[in-house]
């Protein structure tokens, strides 16, 4: 039976009680922390370690029996919360501090806030390296670039540091990742849900286990894991490639797997069978090359001409590179340029009044912008396909009667800006015919018009029937499936697939004749995890 842990948020609402629990992680704030706290549910349960939900209002009950508490973003917790700590530590709790400046708490783990940092150049913080032998279990070395810190350091004589922070480089920056005291661990950042996930989920099995051993146990965990890889091997090993497909990825960051090595990112994609790579370069409120229309990004002036670099690596390598560009959608740019858009008249309004970081596609100049970005790239670079994301209304915009037709004629205007042969394709919501109704986004009408080479609906689903009710509306139209390239979402937002649900979805995919999918997103989890399995078979070169 799987153990429990309760999983503290700050604003998810629980039915029930929570009960005392060994094992307790508090997310002290709404929205960012809380999702931090979910995602470490799933890792515990990925362990064979069950969580449940709780409230902070129900911080002291669920405290009474409690041995390590996960604290998430306690940058200063009040007099109440804080007296509720001091006294379970006083009957020999511990705790795991994320990314907190608070004296009092410092002071009660051994450790000396520093304050506040960012990095002073990119990469800076990539990698956490801890000692040997730290913890049976735990792992040597984690992925995971931060960009601030609060810093620390460990009280003489009352912690000790161990792990610290090396560049991309692999030089060590002697900053300190992780401290241990006899009061429990601090960390100075968070556990980011992207890359190295899987050794994430190991690391927390291994603090569980340093205080709980009959919840964790490193051997049992190693042995369970040989099996599970060898039996998706096994798994594996059965899938026959199709000729033909198209075999995309996502690329989020628009800066690879390796930031400043291209080259390196394209041979792993050459290697396990990608044919197709959108990679986030431009978008309404960013540019990751030097552009003249759209606002040159931070990546750009520190990282240099992102879409250049992606293009020149991926000569002689047989993968396609579309440029993906965010359109009606400007969260990624500064706020002095939002506040910009705002003077222009081009943000929309919520239904309650409020400015939103979304352009209004009404607007003929914000049309046009964006336009002109498209041209832009094509007359800059040989790319072989614009992946066009975000055509759509924010849903919680006030739309005119006409809204799905504003963005109709958009996307219509777009396809006469793409000169083929390069590609035309547009990432879309999976949910037809309520995407029309909620956004404006009549993605079937396109295909009916000739003014999009393919479709790529975001399906990101754990559950596989509600994935198989999502390509069933796609291809009930006769000639729709051979226009569509399938949105899987291994690591997005909405779900976290194993690679044997990857090979499922896939599969299910090619029984409805679909061109091909698309996998979310280019990261650490899908380079080691996932990719390696599908070049074992079905994307087999």
């Amino acid at each position: 039976m799987l153990k429990k842990i309760i999983v503290f948020c700050a604003i998810i609402a629980i039915n029930a009680i929570a009960c005392a629990s060994e094992i307790v992680v508090v997310a002290h704030e709404a929205g960012y922390y809380t999702s931090l706290a979910k995602h470490m549910q799933r890792w515990l349960k990925q362990q064979g370690v069950a969580a449940e939900l709780a409230t902070p209002e129900t911080m002291a009950k669920a405290m009474e029996d409690s041995k390590l508490v996960f604290l998430v973003g306690f940058n200063e917790p009040t007099k109440a919360e804080f007296a509720a700590l001091e006294e379970r530590r006083a009957v020999g709790t511990r705790f795991v501090v994320f990314y907190s400046a608070s004296p009092r708490l410092a002071a009660m783990m051994g450790v000396k806030p520093l304050g506040y940092a960012t990095a002073s150049y990119p990469g800076q913080w990539s990698r956490m390296n801890f000692s040997q032998n730290f913890l049976e279990g735990c792992p040597k070395s984690l992925l995971q670039t931060s960009t601030v810190l609060q810093r620390a350091e460990p009280v003489r004589g009352k912690a000790r540091v161990i792990a610290t922070w090396s560049d991309r480089t692999g030089r060590t920056t002697g900053e300190p990742a992780w401290i241990a005291s006899p009061a429990g661990y601090w960390m100075t950042h968070v556990l980011l849900a992207d890359g190295d996930e899987g050794l994430k989920a190991q690391l927390l099995g291994s603090l569980v286990g340093s205080v709980a051993p009959r919840l964790w146990n490193a051997r049992e965990f190693a042995a369970r894991k040989a099996s599970e890889d060898a039996s998706t091997r096994a798994f594996a090993l059965r899938q026959e490639p199709r000729k033909g497909e198209i075999r995309a990825v996502w690329d989020h960051s628009g800066c690879g797997l390796y930031p400043g090595d291209w080259a390196r990112t394209m041979r792993i994609l050459k290697g396990r069978g990608v044919t197709d790579l959108f990679v986030n370069v431009a978008g309404a409120g960013f540019a990751h090359y030097p552009s003249d229309v759209l606002p040159r990004s931070k990546t750009f002036e520190q990282e240099g001409d992102q879409l250049k670099a992606c293009l020149d690596a991926a000569k002689g390598t047989g993968v396609r590179v579309h440029a993906w560009v965010l359109c009606f959608n400007a969260t990624r740019t500064t706020k002095e340029r939002l506040e910009a858009f705002g003077r222009l008249g081009w943000r929309l309004k919520t239904k309650d009044g409020v400015l939103s970081e979304y352009l209004d596609p009404s607007n003929a100049a914000v049309r046009k912008y964006l336009l002109d970005a498209i041209d832009e790239i094509q007359a800059r670079y040989r790319v072989d396909g614009i992946h066009l994301d975000f055509v759509r209304w924010y849903e919680r915009s006030v739309k005119p009667p006409d809204a799905a037709d504003v963005i109709s004629r958009f996307v219509a205007s777009a396809r006469l800006h793409v000169r083929r042969p390069v590609w035309f394709t547009t990432a879309v919501l999976g949910k037809y015919p309520a995407c029309v109704a909620s956004v404006g986004q009549d993605w079937d009408g396109w295909i009916d018009s000739n003014i999009v080479d393919y479709v790529v609906p975001m399906d990101y689903t754990e559950d596989f029937a509600k994935y198989e009710s999502f390509l069933r509306q796609h291809v009930r139209r006769p000639g729709n499936a051979r226009r569509t390239i399938v949105g899987i979402g291994v690591t997005a937002n909405e779900s976290r697939l194993t690679p044997v649900q990857v090979i499922n979805q896939i599969n299910l995919a090619r029984r409805y004749g679909c061109a091909g999918v698309a996998l979310f997103d280019l990261d650490t989890t899908l380079e080691k995890n996932v990719l390696p399995y599908l070049a074992l078979g079905m994307w087999k070169k």
